[in-house]
């Protein structure tokens, strides 16, 4: 018989609830930047300005996160701490982007 050395902090974690708490922050994650590619191309901010406004935004949804959902302690959702502020980040932007020149097309087309 082989003996496996069995690592504690594995058996706190249950795959099927990490993938869980990062599907919900992905979905989380794409619906905020739609609303913020929605504020940006309202309110006609181009160039730096736009990715600036979606990084302000993305920085307080990180701190949301960390605050409301994960309750100040993200190392009890997470096997790394550090994914609750990076989760669906680049997908996000994707999003932004998506509906910031969607609207702003729309609305400051003919300006």
């Amino acid at each position: 018989m082989s003996s496996q050395q069995l690592n504690p902090e594995d058996a706190l974690y249950v795959d099927m609830f990490i993938a869980k708490n990062s599907q919900t922050i992905n979905f989380m994650r794409s619906s905020y930047s739609a609303i913020l590619g929605f504020a940006a191309g309202t309110l006609g901010l181009t160039n730096w300005s736009g990715f600036i406004f979606y990084l302000i935004g993305s920085i307080f949804m990180s701190l949301l996160i960390l605050m409301v959902k994960a309750k100040g302690n993200p190392k009890i959702f997470f096997r790394k701490p550090f994914e609750a502020v990076t989760e669906g980040i680049s997908g996000g932007l994707l999003s932004y982007i998506l509906f910031w020149t969607l609207l702003y097309g729309i609305i400051h087309v003919y300006d």
